[in-house]
């Protein structure tokens, strides 16, 4: 984490796997129906709604994806149960706190503080893992070369522009000094011109002395590229975009337009950590609920875009006024729910009376009156 770009990845990734909207819906065939209100392991699985000294869901979800990222294992403690004995309540754990093998039976048996914990009362989410493993990789670890390298050459940067990898210049004077005069002379051009407050000073040099500037070589200039190479292989790592963790100079595969950016952010990095922990919190949940979430909040468009996507999922019967009013955080409207509703809201729905409708009148024009 001291490196600016795995503090970066590692933050773009907890915030945005914490931040989606979590809901838990029953599945009724192909069909999905979200719960509501939600059970207390979706809405609230970690306490902070209740009592402010305990991690929000935000949070806790926060907090598991950072020990996913740097430690490849994310562990939760089960704290209570509702009346049917499922989970309604979690503390996060640290992952150096917990301690996970494998028995005979192939089935992973806990420790938490060397204190045997029973495996129903934890929930752990492995990142990459090998086959037959009882925990999953930890990236940081087997990165560790391409991350030292990056470190490196921060602290290279560092010292050069800090302490002066490099001297500025030198003076030259016609002749040998001894040790003494030499440190004198030193000290005094230093004093005179040293600093921000001598800078654009203008300097006198005696005794045939001259002032030599050092510029900076190409060869030691190289490792602001060694750092941009570094974003790169860092963000490949992490499966992020390199124009979120700001290497803007090289165009990006990842789309066009910010929309497809996200998408492909969606797709290839988000669903994999989504996927992981939708399993983990679904065990948790009476069948046939499941746990979900929302990635729509990831893909919304300006907001001219967004509403010829509404009008067009309006005009085919997939939403409804009411669910394109929630999803714009609009409270809802008489009548909205109707999905066969008409689209011009000038138009009322005609109601059956019984009695014929009137033919319709023209005028001398020919327009319909």
């Amino acid at each position: 984490m001291q490196l600016l770009v795995v503090a970066s990845a590692v933050r773009i990734l907890s915030d945005a796997v914490a931040g989606l909207p979590f809901d838990a819906v029953r599945m009724q065939g192909e069909i999905r129906r979200t719960l509501e209100p939600p059970p207390g392991i979706i809405s609230d699985p970690f306490g902070g709604a209740a009592n402010t000294s305990l991690p929000s869901r935000r949070l806790g979800l926060s907090q598991m994806m950072v020990s996913l990222l740097l430690r490849g294992n994310a562990y939760c403690l089960v704290l209570s149960r509702d009346s049917r004995g499922y989970p309604n309540r979690l503390m996060v754990l640290h992952p150096d706190r917990v301690k996970c093998t494998l028995d005979g039976n192939g089935q992973r048996v806990y420790e938490v503080n060397r204190k045997p914990v029973d495996a129903d009362d934890i929930v752990h989410i492995l990142g990459l893992a090998y086959p037959e493993a009882a925990t999953g990789i930890s990236v940081i670890r087997y990165a560790r070369n391409a991350i030292g390298l990056g470190l490196a050459a921060e602290e290279f940067g560092a010292r050069f522009f800090g302490n002066g990898a490099h001297m500025s210049g030198i003076v030259e004077v016609p002749g040998d000094l001894d040790r003494e005069r030499a440190r004198q002379l030193k000290e005094s051009f230093t004093a005179s011109h040293g600093g921000l407050s001598h800078a654009h000073t203008v300097g006198v040099l005696s005794g045939g002395a001259s002032w030599r500037p050092i510029s900076v070589t190409p060869e030691d200039a190289q490792f602001l590229g060694t750092r941009a190479a570094q974003t790169i292989d860092l963000a490949m790592l992490f499966g992020i975009p390199p124009h979120m963790l700001g290497q803007t100079d090289k165009t990006t595969s990842w789309g066009t337009g910010i929309e497809q950016q996200g998408l492909g952010f969606l797709a290839y990095t988000l669903n994999p950590w989504l996927g992981r922990f939708e399993d983990a919190w679904s065990s948790l949940m009476p069948k046939p609920q499941c746990a979900r979430f929302n990635a729509d909040a990831l893909l919304r468009t300006d907001t001219a875009g967004r509403y010829l996507v509404y009008g067009a999922a309006r005009s085919a019967g997939i939403l409804t006024q009411n669910e394109i009013r929630a999803l714009e955080n609009f409270a809802p409207v008489e009548g909205g729910d109707n999905i066969a509703a008409p689209l011009n809201s000038n138009v009322a729905p005609i109601k059956d009376t019984g009695a014929s409708p009137s033919p319709m009148k023209a005028d001398a024009m020919g327009a319909v009156l």
